[in-house]
């Protein structure tokens, strides 16, 4: 059984359970066999997604004139590894895994964003910190601090008098900023009709907060960007969390949540916990990904493993640190296990979204895997399946049209 959007219903295609409307009035019953004229009643009746008995995925069709079946078998398999850790009978992750396979069929070149080669494990005796956190609570390590134009512009947007234009200054004492930013407000995330060629402009019309996030977000990962490139790719790092940050905002738009800033940085920053890692622990972080990859285990949970905490916890620190609102840190604090989270429903659209990202292979921030996903908080979130394709459609198409911004 599984669940399939109308528009990609076929003839001959048999119904496993009755379809109803809103109303719960019969309109097909299970165990018929579709034709064209009843995939015009359901769109009629504004059903979008029917379940319908399936023995092999719908993929199979689509790719079997363009690609050697033994390819799209080793594809099959190299992808079910991916999703080593999660419940493929699940209908979100069976959908996603339909979407990995399908992405890689449908390119001319079979790759991934991730390293193929595994450094040896390091066995040696040397200790590995038992609790990095309480190295950071008394401050044998200095967490850096929040960049100074950001902490202007909290000062600035916390001040009721300050104007566009104010905001605008603020931003422009850093040029790169100040471009970045208005390629990302004239891109197609916000598709605005005219040409945006001022700041003061920008914030008029996005907002104040919106302006503050982006320019929290960039400045924050700029930080990290000196970490050597034999430890993790700054790169595929940043598209990862990109990628994180714009899925969660196109998630925002399907759940009708207004707070997109918010979701956009919780998205960017959602890993910035590994960044310290990888930047004040070199040698051990090594050691975190070697492990991680040869036993097929979740980063996160070797992190816990080696160092007594997770990256989500030092994420969480900074970010209190930097003073960042607390929203923000919830959803970074807890973005593997939303629901736990204070919000679960901010909580689990970064945790839909970092999924989605590592099931289409979008970046990296050192993890091979996809990371476990929590059942629980992501059917109170209400979201169909069936709309996972057009929404990676559609941040795939926004993170391709920004990602050169961050080079």
């Amino acid at each position: 059984m599984s669940i399939i959007h109308v528009d990609r219903l076929k003839e001959n295609m048999v119904l496993s359970e009755d379809v109803r409307d809103l109303n719960t009035r019969l309109l097909l019953s299970k165990g018929l066999k579709i034709k064209s004229k009843h995939i015009r009643t359901l769109k009629m009746w504004g059903v979008t997604e029917v379940n319908v008995a399936s023995n092999k995925p719908d993929y199979e069709e689509t790719t079997a004139k363009e690609i050697d079946a033994g390819l799209l078998e080793r594809i099959e398999e190299n992808t079910r590894e991916l999703f080593h850790h999660v419940d493929l009978e699940h209908p979100a992750i069976k959908e996603l895994f339909r979407l990995s396979v399908l992405s890689k069929s449908s390119s001319k070149i079979y790759k991934s964003d991730k390293k193929e080669t595994v450094d040896p494990v390091d066995d040696s005796k040397e200790e590995l910190m038992s609790d990095l956190r309480n190295n950071i609570a008394y401050q044998r390590i200095k967490l850096p601090e929040i960049p100074s134009t950001v902490y202007e512009l909290n000062e600035m947007i916390a001040n009721p008098s300050a104007s566009a234009d104010d905001i605008a200054q603020v931003v422009s004492k850093s040029p790169s900023l100040a471009a970045i930013l208005l390629k990302i407000v004239n891109s197609p995330i916000y598709a605005f009709p005219t040409k945006i060629d001022t700041i003061s402009r920008a914030v008029t019309l996005i907002g104040t907060q919106e302006i503050s996030g982006l320019a929290l977000g960039i400045h924050a990962i700029s930080i990290f960007k000196d970490i050597p490139k034999d430890m993790i790719d700054m790169h595929l790092f940043l598209k990862h969390s990109l990628a994180c940050a714009i899925i969660s905002r196109v998630l925002c738009a399907y759940k009708n949540i207004t707070q997109t800033e918010q979701m956009f940085v919780s998205g960017l920053l959602h890993d910035i916990g590994r960044l310290i890692l990888y930047k004040y622990y070199p040698k051990q972080s090594r050691k975190i990904l070697q492990r991680a990859a040869s036993s097929k285990e979740l980063l996160h949970e070797e992190e816990k493993k080696a160092i007594g905490c997770q990256h989500t916890d030092i994420g969480g620190d900074l970010i209190k640190k930097w003073k960042i609102p607390l929203s923000i840190e919830n959803i970074v604090l807890y973005h593997h296990n939303p629901s736990d989270a204070n919000n679960q429903t901010y909580a689990t659209i970064v945790h839909l979204a970092d999924i989605m990202a590592h099931s289409q292979e979008i970046g990296t921030s050192g993890e091979r895997l996809v990371p476990n996903f929590d059942t629980k908080a992501f059917n109170s979130l209400g979201l169909s399946p069936s709309s996972f394709e057009s929404v990676i459609r559609l941040a795939t198409h926004q993170i391709n049209a920004i990602e050169s911004f961050f080079k």
